[in-house]
């Protein structure tokens, strides 16, 4: 989700790539749109010289809310992607949101106007694709099942297609499990993070910030607990290191997004766990072989319970959780070992899309890989080859 965190960056320059590879280079002339939707929101639309006929809609993630809306070509993540898809001769348009967060309502809206927008500066193109990394998968998905007479195909990688309330669920989880093994060390509560709060790693400019080396210190001086939290959080690993690495992924992840999901159902909790029982289960993983399965809720000083709030599991579920009624071929595109948007929101939406009645019209592609968005140049390839190769001949491949 937070297109902020490192390994954004890497799935950009991989999708640039990408792309590149899919067709050779044209001229780099062309026709270039932009404006504003409604207050605060900026589209860009651009067009290369060599137009192929097909327009892509292009749908950013979560942005950390704590910096300013910025239009599309000032995201380093859309600008790869728009001069790659337009060398490979496909048309490009996309659009900030009204904020920055979860804008996933507004997300959907802004994407899709921008269909409209196209056919009154260029005209109606052959085919249009949507396109969606991380949140932006969502956006994705949503379309394919809320408009899809208007789309021909769909690309949703690494993104919580198994719905908002079911990455609520997780990162919530993960909190209250790290405060019962590491109390106090994380400030503020899972549903409230102080203003100034900063988790700043190495790799950031100012970092390391001090909470971020109490964090790792606290986890190096008790690994059993650490990898108890794991276990009982179904946090991703494979060794040790990844385990570190998925550990500061999330706890950076949700200190950043945790206040705006809260603000945006007015201070409402969207998330009940009075009857969640977490395991430790030692005999799962060979890492943890030796720690003895335990159940939390059996400690006498459990894990923190929380009562949700209707009306916000009701906004949450609006935006969004997909229904699986899917109209058009989707291609997902995921990493096994995803800290931030664990592997499980493609069994949900799958099955939600059997449910539906249109596994058909379903293709996954899941990567035995740690990492958000970590995709390789071949592998990212093939996902969007297929999707247009299976919109041009119409068999799903």
């Amino acid at each position: 989700m937070p297109t902020t965190l490192r390994s954004t960056s890497v799935f950009a320059a991989t999708l640039a790539a990408i792309l590149l590879a899919l067709s050779p280079a044209t001229a780099h002339a062309q026709s270039h749109f932009q404006g504003e939707i409604g207050p605060g929101t900026t589209y860009e639309i651009d067009v290369p010289q060599h137009w192929n006929g097909s327009l892509v809609l292009y749908a950013h993630g979560l942005i950390d809310p704590a910096l300013p809306l910025a239009p599309p070509s000032g995201l380093s993540e859309f600008t790869l992607v728009r001069n790659a898809l337009l060398a490979s001769g496909f048309a490009v348009a996309a659009s900030s949101y009204s904020s920055n967060g979860w804008a996933l309502a507004d997300a959907v809206r802004r994407t899709h106007q921008l269909s409209g927008i196209f056919a009154s500066k260029v005209g109606a193109p052959r085919r249009t694709y949507v396109m969606g990394a991380s949140m932006g998968a969502l956006v994705a998905v949503k379309l394919a099942e809320t408009h899809a007479n208007q789309y021909d195909g769909a690309l949703a990688m690494c993104g919580p297609i198994g719905g908002a309330l079911a990455q609520v669920q997780y990162v919530a989880d993960a909190r209250v499990i790290f405060d019962y093994y590491f109390p106090g060390v994380l400030p503020g509560t899972p549903f409230y993070v102080p203003p100034g709060t900063s988790f700043l790693s190495p790799l950031e400019p100012g970092g390391p910030s001090p909470l971020f080396l109490q964090v790792v210190g606290a986890m190096a001086a008790n690994p059993s607990a650490t990898l108890r939290w794991a276990s009982a959080a179904n946090i991703p690993f494979a060794n040790m290191s990844e385990l570190a690495d998925s550990a500061l992924f999330l706890i950076s992840a949700s200190l950043r997004s945790t206040n705006d999901l809260i603000e945006r159902v007015n201070g409402k909790i969207p998330y009940d766990n009075r009857h969640t029982e977490y395991v430790v289960d030692a005999t799962q993983d060979p890492v943890i072989d030796g720690i003895s399965s335990k159940r939390l809720n059996d400690a006498v000083d459990g894990v923190a319970r929380f009562d949700g709030d209707r009306a916000a599991f009701n906004y949450y579920q609006r935006n969004y959780t997909p229904s699986g009624d899917i109209g058009i071929p989707v291609v997902t595109l995921s990493t096994t070992r995803d800290p931030w948007i664990p592997a499980f929101h493609e069994s949900l939406f799958a099955s939600a899309v059997a449910a539906a009645g249109h596994s058909d019209l379903l293709l996954q592609l899941p990567i035995n890989r740690w990492g958000h968005c970590s995709f390789t140049v071949p592998e990212a390839q093939v996902a969007f080859a297929k999707l247009v190769q299976w919109v041009e001949s119409g068999v799903k491949p």
